[in-house]
């Protein structure tokens, strides 16, 4: 099977409305956050029927981060907690608002999208600090916000995935099965680069593995991570305690597509529940452009639905 044609046909309409610059030094991480949030615009859409969005500011010690909470009007659901893709680089909830948005409806829950503080100008460990601490913080707020107090989940992709995981074990290490589902998007799962997906697709459409050492590179900045610290290779230990029911999708053609099948049987060796959705045909990525790719949109409500069962 190649590449959906509905994805590449729209990875080819954005190179030819938005060329890189020829012969130009390489960006800045400021200049890919600017570039990212403007290409994004092109795959989000007006606010589903029956959602209602809110903006606010979650407060947290020493900062405050921007957050959305996307509902089902008139109902009390289960409380999914969000971050976003964008190698701890780039993106916001503003970029993933369409995704956000379109797991709420399909998956009938609460969608909390989380703003966590970006690399570079915030390194490691902020951003994994940010994902607990909010985590922790939306797990007490669920009463106020008029939500199912007896079901919570996380969620992510990519590098939000990455995110998520780590959270979600760091809080059942301290509350014992409080997160009960996670949904892991093509999620980030260790640092490094030589899994046989990486090599078969270094160089291939959606992300490479220089983009992915480069995302590495400005969220790490000057710290060498030990090979234990779970904060950045999820799997280096063994949890405590049980971690969430786990659903991971894998993009056929995604360098990080073996990672995240690692990760699915790290939680089944760790006693967990675990369950792959194999995304075939298409790339990294493609979460965030289901309006364009049926394929992608079909995969995700799917998902959606999987979770909500779970939380069920």
């Amino acid at each position: 099977m190649t590449i959906d044609a509905d994805l590449l046909a729209y990875y080819d309409q954005m190179a030819r409305k938005y060329p890189e610059p020829a012969d130009a030094a390489p960006p800045s991480p400021q200049a890919v956050r600017a570039r990212f949030a403007t290409v994004a615009t092109e795959a989000l859409r007006p606010l589903p029927a029956g959602l209602r969005s809110e903006t606010f500011e979650i407060p947290l010690p020493g900062r405050h981060l921007r957050a959305r909470l996307y509902r089902p009007v008139g109902r009390q659901v289960p409380l999914v907690v969000y971050f976003h893709g964008g190698g701890w680089v780039v993106g916001d909830v503003d970029t993933h608002g369409t995704l956000t948005a379109f797991l709420a409806q399909d998956g009938d829950v609460a969608v909390l999208s989380v703003d966590y503080r970006l690399a570079p100008e915030h390194p490691f460990p902020a951003a994994a600090d940010d994902a607990r601490e909010a985590l922790a913080w939306a797990a007490e707020q669920r009463a106020r916000l008029g939500l199912s107090l007896d079901r919570l989940a996380v969620a992510g992709d990519s590098a939000g995935g990455h995110l998520a995981a780590q959270a979600a074990a760091w809080f059942n290490d301290r509350h014992p099965g409080m997160v009960g589902a996670q949904l892991l998007i093509y999620p980030v799962v260790q640092y490094r680069f030589d899994t046989p997906s990486y090599e078969r697709l270094a160089s291939g459409t959606g992300l490479t593995r220089d983009e992915m050492r480069w995302y590495w590179k400005h969220y790490l900045s000057d710290v060498e991570p030990a090979a234990d610290d779970v904060r950045v290779n999820l799997t280096a230990q063994a949890p405590r305690h049980p971690l969430p029911n786990t659903l991971v999708i894998a993009a056929q053609y995604d360098p990080l597509h073996d990672e995240a099948l690692a990760y699915a049987q790290f939680v089944a060796q760790s006693g967990g529940r675990a369950e792959v959705i194999e995304a075939s045909g298409l790339t990294h990525s493609f979460a965030r452009l289901q309006p364009f790719v049926p394929q992608a949109r079909l995969v995700m409500h799917d998902a959606a639905q999987r979770l909500r069962d779970w939380l069920g």
